[in-house]
């Protein structure tokens, strides 16, 4: 008569048979992301497949019989793939780095309530397994999406969790923020392809291959245009899309004697740096920092004058002070200062207040300025030569 075996999370056959079910999962979903970024245009060549982005694992608890524990580790990973779903969505498909997922660790344990705790990219989700059905639960992809989104995976200690609304890859913040850019970004490519249109410059779109990628330039044939139209049309179109002061260049004078090949070739990579995902991630990432950085620094006025035998005050401000680098794309960020301005007259036997000045919202939108198409000019001039801003910067 064989013993019955208790497989533990040290047995190969255990950790293959989840691995197995994570690639399965990965793969149901890969459709549904690859489907849901060629709708919002992002190119299939910039959409890196989940399994080489994420991974799943499962610890059982000792003395928890394999068995009790299969149930409910796989539907908390099916749960897991709806949330790496929506993650790598919203997120455009492209890795961020400020709370990139890496891993996702499902652990088993005799424990009464089930939580997440995050560090270094791996998320851990502890589930309770109990002898009691009403106990042993799972969070739903909805749970994991809420607490995600509250911070709750975080220390209440963290300074992260108090600026959780600002660096949070998929909260309303960063999204509203991906969504504006995406958008601008659309309708300044919209506007370069009418004008290569116009010109025969670039072909008709096959709509048999990847819809969202760059069109072919005709540049190569004897098809260069001699329409001084073009020109004007070109310098204009790319003088009206940018910042100049921002940029640091007199365009007109960079642009003015390049040729009609040069000036095609610099619009169609201006196109394809504004369609590029990952850039938008790294400016909105630049500008969540800079933001950050900001709100430490900001004053405020608090004039509070009291008159009686009882006066209690409560005055909160909340700062949050991250020391992350946001590289060079910070100069596209543009802060709205904000102050702001507290007063409180009060008279009487008894006087309580409280006043809570936080520095960070959720509706801190109108506070910053994202140049994203003078970020995808400057990469364009760069890639032909044109210009070293590098240079000019440190005169």
């Amino acid at each position: 008569m064989t013993p019955n075996r208790t497989i533990t999370a040290n047995n190969e056959e255990y950790r293959f048979f989840f691995q197995e079910n994570a690639a399965n999962i990965f793969k149901h979903h890969d459709l549904e992301v690859i489907e849901s970024l060629q709708r919002r245009k992002i190119s299939i060549s910039n959409i890196i497949p989940l399994e080489q982005v994420y991974k799943i694992s499962v610890k059982i608890g000792k003395n928890i019989p394999f068995k009790s524990g299969k149930k409910l580790a796989l539907q908390q990973m099916e749960a897991v793939g709806e949330f790496l779903q929506y993650f790598q969505i919203s997120i455009l498909g492209q890795p961020t780095s400020i709370f990139q997922l890496h891993e996702i660790e499902i652990k088993i344990d005799k424990i009464f309530t089930p939580g997440l705790t995050y560090e270094a990219g791996k998320l851990l989700i502890s589930i309770p397994d109990s002898s009691l059905p009403f106990q042993s639960r799972y969070l739903s992809d909805q749970e994991l999406k809420n607490q995600w989104n509250k911070g709750n995976h975080l220390s209440k200690k963290s300074l992260s969790r108090k600026a959780w609304w600002l660096l949070n890859p998929i909260g309303e913040f960063r999204t509203n923020l991906r969504t504006v850019l995406w958008q601008a970004a659309q309708k300044q490519i919209l506007g370069i392809d009418k004008l290569l249109l116009k010109f025969g410059l670039i072909d008709r779109y096959d709509r048999s291959e990847q819809s969202s990628d760059q069109p072919s330039l005709l540049f190569n044939q004897n098809t260069q245009p001699q329409d001084q139209g073009f020109r004007e049309g070109a310098i204009a179109l790319i003088k009206n899309s940018v910042n100049e002061e921002k940029l640091g260049i007199d365009l007109e004078v960079v642009l003015k004697d390049q040729d009609e090949a040069t000036l095609g070739k610099l619009l169609g990579l201006f196109r394809q740096n504004l369609a590029d995902a990952g850039q938008i991630e790294e400016l909105i990432e630049a500008g969540a920092l800079t933001l950050q950085q900001a709100v430490f620094h900001e004053q405020s006025e608090i004039d509070i004058k009291m008159f009686g035998f009882v006066n209690v005050g409560n005055y909160h401000r909340i700062d949050v002070s991250l020391n992350l680098s946001a590289g060079y794309l910070k100069k596209y960020v543009e802060l709205i200062p904000r102050k702001a301005v507290i007063k409180a007259i009060q008279f009487g036997f008894v006087n309580v207040y409280t006043i809570d000045d936080i520095t960070v919202n959720p509706n801190f939108h109108g506070a910053i300025k994202l140049y994203w198409e003078t970020a995808a000019l400057e990469k364009s001039l760069q890639e032909l030569s044109l210009v070293n801003l590098s240079e000019q910067s440190s005169q």
